[in-house]
């Protein structure tokens, strides 16, 4: 056994070293099993280094991207002079691309006879596009299931689903796989090609200006809460912007 103290080779059978006379002790598994390494000094300068590597190029997951996409829309609040039309757009591309919907639109009260149409449309086909802008609504369709059966499933987020038909005869051509209608729901996290979901956007004392629908998405499945809650943001965004306008 060698001595810890001197490094003298003794007997196993011996209880203190040949050497310089101190007690030997064994070194087993469990006693280098139990040893921890004392810890290191950590160099804070480094800690804002890593922290902003991570901001820049760590991995992001969807709902990280999603929230960068939603600070971008704030941007447009900076500028001289808000292009509204811009930020319908930006808002309706962030929901398609980071959040996995397959069809976005965004519509708006109309000033003019205050019926609510389309005003920006993304993943839909150049033909269904063309559907969709002839069509308007009043705002009674929009609280009132007489004529289209919707659950609200938030504050201002009403579910539509195809076991219900929500639409009419003259809005089959807005679906862009319309041959896909009425096909069998086999779970309940399925996404049928007439789901959707209308996300209101509110102007001041809950005033209705609009509305964000979306359908589909890139699983196949029906969005996830968090995913909606971030579209609700997106919506009171819209929403402010309108009311700076002078049209909430």
């Amino acid at each position: 056994m060698k001595c810890r103290n001197c490094g003298a080779e003794n007997p196993i059978t011996s209880s203190t070293c040949s050497g310089c006379r101190k007690p030997l002790v064994a070194i087993n598994r469990e006693t280098v099993k139990s040893y921890v390494r004392p810890p290191t000094r950590v160099d804070h300068n480094e800690i804002a280094l890593k922290m902003n590597l991570d901001y820049l190029h760590g991995a992001k997951d969807k709902n990280e991207r999603a929230l960068e996409g939603i600070l971008s829309l704030l941007s447009h609040f900076q500028k001289p002079q808000m292009d509204l039309n811009a930020l319908l757009f930006d808002a309706a591309t962030i929901i398609q691309k980071q959040l996995g919907i397959a069809n976005v639109s965004i519509g708006l009260k109309s000033a003019s006879d205050g019926l609510f149409r389309y005003q920006v449309l993304v993943g839909f086909r150049q033909g269904t596009e063309a559907t969709e802008k002839k069509l308007a609504y009043t705002e009674k369709q929009f609280s009132d299931d007489t004529e289209y059966k919707g659950t609200m499933i938030g504050n201002i987020s009403k579910l539509y689903l195809a076991e219900d038909l929500p639409y009419k005869n003259d809005e089959i051509g807005s679906y862009d796989r319309a041959a896909l209608l009425g096909m069998r729901r086999l779970s309940p996290s399925d996404s049928l090609e007439a789901d959707y979901i209308d996300i209101w956007i509110q102007g001041v004392n809950g005033r209705l200006l609009g509305w964000i629908e979306i359908s589909g998405t890139r699983t196949g499945k029906l969005p996830d809460i968090l995913t909606i809650k971030l579209i609700e943001v997106i919506a009171s965004i819209i929403g402010a912007a309108l009311v700076q306008r002078g049209a909430g």
